[in-house]
């Protein structure tokens, strides 16, 4: 027998909303009081601010090195740092319920 149990989800300061879950085994979750509810709602004023990555970042110094000396034997200009793209993931919401 399957129970199911809906929460509202809040993982890594992302309010996910009221979601169902099958995992209402775990020792996670904690049955709050009416009374004292008012102090875990109001708990969460100023949710953390995502980290902003920037799309490029210098080489390392050996490796931007021999990109410079490349650079010169090709007889491309080596005065620019070489800069390494980095690609962004885009944030999903996790999957809660298993797979049917």
């Amino acid at each position: 027998m399957h129970s199911v149990a809906y929460v509202r989800k809040i993982f890594r300061g992302q309010d996910f909303g009221v979601v169902p879950t099958s995992a209402c085994y775990k020792s996670d979750w904690k049955l709050i009081p009416r009374a004292e509810e008012h102090k875990y709602l109001n708990a969460v004023k100023n949710p953390p601010q995502p980290n902003c990555v920037p799309e490029a970042v210098p080489f390392p110094p050996l490796l931007e090195h021999f990109i410079k000396l490349e650079r010169q034997q090709k007889g491309q200009p080596a005065d620019e740092r070489p800069m390494l793209p980095i690609k962004s993931v885009l944030v999903r919401k996790p999957n809660i319920l298993p797979a049917s």
